[in-house]
């Protein structure tokens, strides 16, 4: 049974707005070549406008927050749908995140080669980062953002004591 240490959820407005104005693009079409568009000259299909416009929506609520949760269990971060969890047993340690956000290449879920190691990020833009060492796995590090690094680090650190 799963009982928390620590819980964050955080809302990234910056991602609600990328996912938002790209996603208005495809429905702004839709509307126009439905209502305004002379006929015959459409630019795609309505039933794709329509799905890719459904997509983005979907992509905003997904990534509408990053929860992080330290658990008797482990570690879990997740956007929306989109979960990684670490158990205790393959954490080695965990530290603030030094790094430039370029090692990630943006944000959201990437991966990225940092100091050698590949490492798998949960980013958010303009919050600071928590690294977390990994004993397995294709990426021995996993990144995440969160507005309390310091009581993440020692939720992490009081879980390791437990483990």
């Amino acid at each position: 049974m799963q009982k928390p240490i620590y819980e964050e959820r955080l809302y990234s407005p910056w991602n609600l707005i990328m996912i938002g104005a790209v996603g208005l693009v495809p429905l702004v079409v839709l509307v126009w070549q439905l209502l305004v568009g002379p006929p015959g000259t459409r630019p795609a299909p309505s039933w794709f406008l329509a799905a890719t416009a459904l997509l983005f929506l979907a992509l905003r609520v997904n990534f509408s927050a990053l929860t992080v949760r330290v658990t008797t269990d482990g570690l879990c971060v997740s956007y929306g749908i989109i979960r990684h969890r670490v158990p205790w047993h393959d954490i080695s340690d965990c530290r603030p995140d030094e790094s430039s956000i370029a090692a990630y290449a943006g944000w959201g879920i990437r991966i990225g080669r940092v100091q050698g190691k590949a490492r798998l990020g949960f980013t958010t833009p303009g919050i600071p980062r928590v690294v977390v060492g990994k004993r397995q796995g294709r990426c021995l590090e996993f990144a995440f953002s969160t507005r309390n690094p310091e009581g993440v680090m020692r939720a992490i650190r009081q879980g390791l004591g437990r483990a």
